[in-house]
């Protein structure tokens, strides 16, 4: 199983996290992508922990409703993997062909991966030429447990879908951007920049840190909106399913301190990640924030990680860049976009040459 398949051929994008299925229908094409389905369905907490499906019943009918909601032409799937499932390293090797890189990829992996390999699904992509040395290249290896992927797909396949990609969400997140905002891709070729996805989600932080439009830096944290859930309970003094509730639907009412609490936590794990990444790319300062997952939908987030570490942030909603026509509401889209990088950043494979 490759984690970089892709198939020139109609399917459908699905996040399985640990709150919930998200389903997105592409046609259209690269240039002018327009959303066919979509739905969303939400799973009981603790049915996924840490990317293992703990109730793969309750998984399999939330597939099947996610699909009853959506009623997708396609029936084969992209699905994603992230958190600590996945393993992803940039190496430096030898220019050689993808053919002999091919041949003698899982001894080049051995080093990196502290899995044995027979255990895990592995697949690399090269990036191209070290600048400073041609003759050497940059290299993309990808590795997530067999036990894992086999799972999703058991779920996948009993929902009567079949999977032809797997991917990595931060990956996802590239892809999705690339649409969503032309500058996340390069810009001028003048002047380098260097931006950061952040997805914030209710357990993880997925980041892909792009220079000139390539993958430099990525890594995933476990930090999120359950943070804040749980910040509010502590504060207010509730249940944790009133402090979900307050977050959905009565917003204003969570205090200061609790939001305060979360920001401050959030801003760290931030800015750990980046310093992970200057630490390798000294020179090379992240310029800017793109925000999206289900925690850019709290209100003023961007401000917030701009003043507390004081880099310019930037809400990124993918339906920005999708035609929608009359079957979806446009102001909808707008709101939950954030929250839609991933699955839109898969459906987005069905265009892939």
């Amino acid at each position: 199983m490759k984690l970089f398949s892709s198939k020139a051929e109609s399917l459908i994008g699905i996040d399985i996290s640990s709150t919930g299925i998200k389903l997105v229908e592409l046609s259209g094409g690269q240039t002018s992508p327009k959303l066919e389905s979509m739905s969303m369905v939400q799973i009981p907490r603790d049915a996924i922990v840490e990317n293992t499906i703990i109730d793969s019943m309750v998984i399999s009918q939330a597939l099947k409703d996610a699909l009853d909601a959506a009623k997708p032409s396609a029936k084969k799937v992209a699905f994603a993997v992230s958190g600590n499932a996945v393993i992803i390293k940039t190496v430096t090797m030898p220019v050689m062909s993808e053919f002999d890189l091919e041949a003698q990829i899982e001894f080049e992996a051995d080093e990196y991966i502290p899995y044995d390999i027979e255990d895990v699904y592995l697949d690399f992509q090269i990036l191209g030429e070290v600048a400073d040395d041609p003759s050497q290249m940059e290299v993309v290896l990808a590795a997530c447990k067999r036990e894992v992927i086999d799972d999703y797909q058991l779920v996948l396949k009993d929902a009567g879908l079949e999977v032809v990609c797997v991917d990595c969400c931060v990956f996802c997140l590239e892809n999705a951007a690339e649409l969503a905002y032309e500058q996340t891709a390069g810009g001028d070729e003048q002047e380098e920049n260097v931006h950061a996805l952040v997805n914030i989600g209710a357990n993880l932080i997925n980041i892909n840190i792009l220079r000139n439009g390539q993958t430099t830096f990525v890594r995933d944290q476990f930090f999120g909106g359950q943070n804040l859930t749980e910040d509010i309970q502590k504060v207010q003094n509730i249940s944790f399913q009133a402090a979900e509730e307050m977050k959905l639907k009565d917003f204003s009412a969570i205090s200061q301190e609790a939001l305060a609490s979360f920001h401050e936590g959030l801003a760290s794990e931030l800015v750990r990640s980046l310093d992970f990444y200057v630490a390798s790319h000294p020179g090379h300062p992240v310029q800017k924030l793109f925000v999206s997952g289900g925690c850019a939908l709290i209100p003023g987030i961007a401000d917030e990680l701009r003043e507390r570490i004081g880099i310019d942030a930037e809400v990124l909603n993918p339906f920005s860049g999708i035609k929608s026509g009359r079957k979806f509401d446009a102001d909808y889209l707008q709101k939950i976009g954030p929250m839609m990088m991933v699955p839109v950043g898969l459906a987005l494979r069905s265009f892939d040459e």
